[in-house]
């Protein structure tokens, strides 16, 4: 067992999780938009980007991730352990008991990894499972799949599919939301740090079980320094939701570093904020 006092900064971005929303109607209504739902599936989002952040890191740190100039350090315990095992190819990530991060977050459980090879090698992916993991009191289940679909050499743009499979966020209340998607991300890496350009679908059930669908209708945007600075809500581009037969639409605006978005839908407009 060795423990992570320090790891090299990934070039790889961490996966975006949609958004959902929740409606209700009746007969003689229309329906009106529960925007509470937005706000736990960005949670979703969080967990999982924070997730890939840590993964990516100790692909890093293995040798089978991107490079890039180091600016600084991902956010692990200073208690963290992990075991490579070359001959079955899985690292298993281990926060024992629970432990909290130079940043503030507190982590527990085991993150499993089984890898193909080096991420940059077209073909090669990543298998990501989960074991007691929870962060910050939620609990972090599925399969989350990373794989290297091509490279662009002249463009320095790496194209990696996202799948995650019986995803599930369970709150520390005991509420959850579960989720399934498929995605696209163009990922482009230049000397100031990688921008991604994020297309894909997602569905799933809110914390009242009730199902939602979302696609990404203009490609989202994601930079590097913005996910650095801790904000993992995107910089531009547009989700459209279906709920119940309802569309509503998501805006991340034009290209700002901020948590907000405007969300639009049957009867009125809101300004969101997201943690």
């Amino acid at each position: 067992m060795k423990n992570f006092m320090k790891f090299h900064p990934i070039l790889l971005i961490a996966l975006i999780s949609f958004l959902g929303f929740s409606c209700g109607s009746d007969d003689d209504e229309p329906a009106v938009a529960d925007t509470s739902i937005v706000v736990d599936v960005s949670e979703v989002n969080q967990k999982f980007e924070d997730l890939d952040n840590l993964t990516l890191a100790v692909l890093e740190e293995s040798g089978l991730g991107a490079r890039k100039t180091e600016t600084s350090s991902p956010d692990f315990c200073a208690s963290t352990e992990f075991t490579k095992d070359d001959a079955t190819k899985t690292i298993t990530i281990d926060f024992g008991d629970g432990c909290v991060s130079p940043n503030g977050v507190s982590r527990k459980g085991k993150v499993i990894i089984k890898y193909s090879g080096n991420l940059l090698i077209p073909g090669a992916n990543i298998v990501t499972t989960f074991d007691g993991y929870e962060v910050n009191g939620y609990k972090v289940e599925g399969t989350r799949t990373l794989t290297n679909t091509g490279i662009n050499i002249i463009t320095s743009t790496i194209t990696i599919a996202v799948k995650i499979e019986n995803g599930k966020i369970t709150w520390p209340d005991g509420g959850f939301v579960t989720i399934s998607s498929d995605e696209v991300r163009q990922i482009t890496l230049g000397n100031s740090g990688y921008e991604a350009s994020i297309t894909g679908t997602a569905s799933g059930n809110s914390r009242d079980g009730k199902p939602f669908a979302a696609a990404i209708t203009d490609a989202l945007s994601l930079t590097q320094s913005c996910i650095e600075s801790g904000v993992y809500t995107p910089s531009s581009g547009l989700i459209e939701f279906t709920y119940l037969g309802v569309k509503m639409t998501l805006d991340y605006g034009t290209g700002s570093c901020d948590k907000t978005a405007t969300l639009t839908y049957p009867g009125g407009v809101k300004e969101l904020t997201f943690d």
